[in-house]
């Protein structure tokens, strides 16, 4: 039994936590809302349940075990399965409740109780039916249908869902790549101009104005001045901020006084004058009494009636003028009384003030809707504010937050010195565009690639001469293409080398891209290398021009869904592709195309136009050490920048250096939990290697080579001095193939001495490897306020762009397969292709709905002849067919 340090509150009794705990900054009180559900529709809610409260609760002893001895103590058996959520104090359920589960959420409670005594969970039993934020789940895929594992994903293009896909998707089950969570929620990158903000003056200062013109004896000035404050002692400031006396170093001072007390007493005021020397404010609130005698007692035409510079009919009156002598500003008059009505709307709430106060929301949440950000105003300060005018105020908080789109091209230059500094060997390009006058200092952008110096170090590090190019969409103002060159770890995970970002995917822009590349990673045009591509009509011709000794493979997903196109659809293609391109022998490869042939032809000359050496593991190198078929090494890593998008060009950037950041730091603590020889992924899949070892049957020919005898007839040749096999699975992955291990149990039966079989694995695959690879890590940057600012003469602009009309698209355009899936039910045959009958005329592309006499189908002639001759009528029916 759990010894309670807390005290469940009796039904009925009166507790005033704030008094009773007082200052005390460790105790707290707990309300626990049980027994119900959650529902989300209108709005989230919490329905058929009951609270209870538990008082003097310890911070310091309070934990997850406290929480289950508190849910005993209310009647819940030990073993019932309970999810627990905590609600953030002052925000509504749908944005302010967190998961409570382990010590993390607890010390993340527990933040609170220095400004809340009283901390709000609820419960809900045996299933949760709340989702948190999805930025936390793995990335899915198409992929992932046949996979056993979701933790193992093929990357996707985003946007797709998995549970419409058909089974009619290339899947590689061979290279599944692996994708470390990283949380990027907390992402901010805070362009605030700190050094222009103004700091806060103390404007409670009070002097008297007792011949204040006439006072030129000090003496007297500092006799007045004690005269006053002591006169003014006793006031409360909280309820009315101005008294007269009072001073302001400045009109913004003034203004944001009056638009505070104007938003707090929900009082019309209005800023009649604000003039050099003098500045005053009214009340024009509705006046009962002045309507009634002016408009007869009717208020409903109030609003309508009143003019541009109203006349004010309440007697609240602010005054202040200018004290040259010590620049600051003096409330001479102040009427405090009110005779007006208090409103619900405040027009001195405006939207850099509604911004500021949802600063902090946005920041925190830059997906929060806009009708959540006014029921948050509404009901904080009881007022109305339309809808546009929220929307306006979060995207000025937005900008505030992020940087605007336009001005941060101008801090470009700025940003790539400070990264440059703090990441040495880093590389970054920034070309730019001149304008038509010659003497002109400004510049546009065009693009920029960065490629950071540890990124350049571990990919030499993990010796896979492999690299992955595509291209994502921007998604802003400024739209654009990022352009990315994405490499696999020891691990089967992606690793980023370089990125860029440039005005749309062309052979210049790739050729550009390609170039600095090379530079960075010392590859020269009879390198032998590998890239895999989806074919882009411009990144082909590039490769070959900057790279034309290289492999050069192409996405088999790309390559089905050009099939797909072309009418060869369906699982019986799919399988003849995937079985062609993932043969690993020559052989085998002209075998299936031998079936694909007697299957149909057209589709055999259409792949023999395709040179195998691009899609087809028989004709590919060992080099890489990898026998990749599908791209999806950038489809992953797109997909976890969809967040920074559709930002600002710096946000951007520095969306995906934090990214990458983040993500070696994660992997590093994946790292430190492993103590084994390969790392995980080459671990589970030379595990299962040995499993079909087990199999096979070895015979020796004296010198160096082996005979591997198997199930089915297969029968393979295996040099273990040249470290080959004639299945070639070795010397494409770099892992010894099954009848490679099997011949190592051999010879180690026989005496001799080959250690592990995970020694003859290649160092790619070494635990040690991935060890090195993510030692490389990239540097964190300052901030904004202490960046050096560039030596650069010229100011850089956006680039040139026109708006397009209509709303902006940020979903990605799918193909047209995709549309049919999307449009296929469930569990439902598809309707496309099919034409609808009306089955009131009989004709075809109307139904009968929408009928309007096209023609008469035989049933009705029928039916009126049968009418006729009931009637005995000699006359025969007719019909005209127009």
């Amino acid at each position: 039994m759990v010894l309670a340090l807390w005290l469940l509150r009796t039904e009925g009794d009166v507790f005033d936590a704030y008094e009773v705990y007082g200052t005390n900054p460790n105790v707290f009180s707990l309300k626990i809302n049980h027994s119900g559900v959650f529902i989300h529709h209108p709005t989230t809610c919490y329905i058929d349940g009951k609270s209870n409260y538990v008082d003097f609760v310890n911070g310091d002893e309070f934990s997850m075990h406290e929480i289950n001895a508190m849910i005993q103590e209310l009647g819940y058996p030990e073993n019932q399965i309970m999810f627990y959520h905590f609600r953030i104090p002052d925000q509504p359920l749908k944005f302010g409740l967190r998961p409570l589960g382990n010590d993390d959420d607890i010390r993340f409670m527990l933040d609170y109780i220095s400004n809340f005594k009283v901390l709000e969970i609820y419960t809900e039993h045996w299933v949760s039916k709340l989702n948190y934020d999805k930025s936390l789940c793995k990335v899915v895929i198409e992929e992932l249908i046949h996979g056993e594992n979701q933790e193992n994903v093929n990357g996707n293009q985003e946007d797709v869902n998995v549970n419409q896909q058909e089974d009619d998707v290339i899947v590689d089950k061979n290279n599944i790549v692996n994708v470390e969570v990283v949380d990027m929620r907390s992402f901010k990158v805070d362009f605030r101009d700190h050094l222009n903000e103004d700091e806060e003056v103390d404007v409670h200062n009070n002097i008297d104005l007792d011949d204040f013109e006439s006072s030129s004896d000090e003496d007297d000035l500092d006799k007045a001045v004690r005269k006053f404050r002591k006169k003014n002692k006793s006031k409360n400031m909280d309820d009315v901020p101005f008294y007269v006396g009072q001073t302001f170093p400045n009109k913004e001072e003034i203004a944001k006084s009056i638009k505070t007390y104007a938003l707090k007493t929900r009082r019309q005021l209005y800023v009649n004058r604000n003039e050099k020397l003098k500045y005053s404010a009214i009340c024009i609130g509705v006046n009962p009494s002045y309507i009634s005698q002016q408009l007869g007692g009717s208020t409903s035409d109030l609003e309508s009636k009143r003019k541009r510079h109203p006349t004010p009919t309440c007697p609240w009156r602010l005054y202040l003028s200018k004290n040259k002598v010590e620049d600051s500003w003096l409330v001479k008059t102040f009427i405090v009384d009110h005779h007006c009505l208090q409103t619900r709307h405040v027009k001195l709430y405006t939207v850099s003030t509604i911004a500021k106060d949802v600063e902090a929301m946005v920041e925190s949440n830059p997906d929060i809707p806009i009708k959540a950000l006014q029921d948050f105003i509404q009901k904080k300060y009881q007022i109305s504010v339309h809808m546009q005018k929220i929307f306006r105020a979060k995207v000025m908080a937005m900008n505030k937050l992020h940087g605007d789109f336009t001005s941060q091209y101008m801090l470009l230059r700025d940003y790539c010195e400070e990264l440059m500094r703090s990441n040495p060997n880093t590389t970054v390009k920034l070309e730019v565009e001149r304008e038509f006058d010659p003497t002109s200092q400004s510049r546009k952008f065009k693009r920029i690639y960065i490629c950071y110096g540890a990124l350049k170090t571990g990919f030499k590090l993990a010796g896979r001469d492999i690299l992955g190019l595509d291209g994502c969409f921007m998604k802003g103002p400024y739209p654009g293409q990022i352009l990315t060159a994405v490499s696999v770890d020891g691990n089967n995970g992606i690793y980023p080398v370089a990125f860029a970002v440039v005005e749309a995917e062309t052979l210049d822009s790739w050729t550009w891209f390609l170039n600095y590349l090379g530079d960075d990673l010392d590859l020269y045009a009879n390198s032998n290398f590998t890239f895999v591509t989806d074919r882009q009509k411009g990144l082909v011709p590039a490769l070959n021009k900057v790279f034309p000794a290289a492999e050069h493979r192409y996405c088999l997903r790309h390559l089905h869904e050009n099939m797909k196109s072309n009418k060869w659809r369906g699982n019986l293609y799919k399988d003849l592709l995937w079985r062609c391109a993932s043969a690993t022998t020559v052989p085998h490869f002209n075998k299936i195309m031998n079936e694909i042939e007697k299957q149909d032809q057209s589709l055999h000359k259409w792949l023999q136009d395709i040179p195998a050496k691009h899609w087809s593991r028989s004709h590919f190198s060992g080099r890489p050490k990898c026998d990749v078929l599908i791209n999806n090494l950038c489809e992953v890593f797109n997909k976890q920048l969809v967040g920074g998008r559709d930002k600002p060009i710096i946000t951007c950037l520095e969306f995906i250096r934090e990214y990458i950041m983040r993500r070696i730091g994660v992997v590093n603590k994946l790292i430190a939990k492993e103590n084994g020889f390969l790392t995980p992924a080459a671990t589970n899949t030379f595990k299962k290697i040995k499993s079909d070892a087990a199999e096979y049957n070895v015979t020796f020919n004296g010198q160096t080579k082996y005979q591997v005898s198997g199930p089915w007839g297969e029968d393979r040749v295996v040099d273990i001095e040249n470290r080959s096999c004639s299945c070639r699975r070795w010397e494409l992955t770099g892992m010894p193939c099954k009848h490679v291990v099997a011949v190592l149990w051999n010879m180690a039966d026989n005496s001799i001495d080959v250690g592990e079989p995970e020694a003859w694995v290649d160092q790619v695959y070494w635990l040690d490897t991935w060890r090195k690879v993510y030692k490389n890590s990239i540097d964190p940057i300052n901030g904004r306020d202490m960046w050096t600012s560039s030596a650069c003469p010229t100011t850089l602009l956006p680039p040139k762009h026109h708006t397009q009309v209509g709303r902006p698209k940020k979903a990605r355009r799918k193909s047209a397969e995709e549309l049919s899936q999307k449009m296929t039910g469930v569990g439902k045959m598809p309707r496309t292709g099919r034409t609808v009958k009306c089955l009131t005329c009989g004709n075809f592309g109307h139904n009968k709905r929408s009928c309007k006499g096209q023609g008469t189908s035989l049933g009705a002639n029928k039916g009126q002849e049968a009418a006729n001759q009931g009637q005995g009528s000699s006359q025969p029916s007719s019909h005209t067919t127009r």
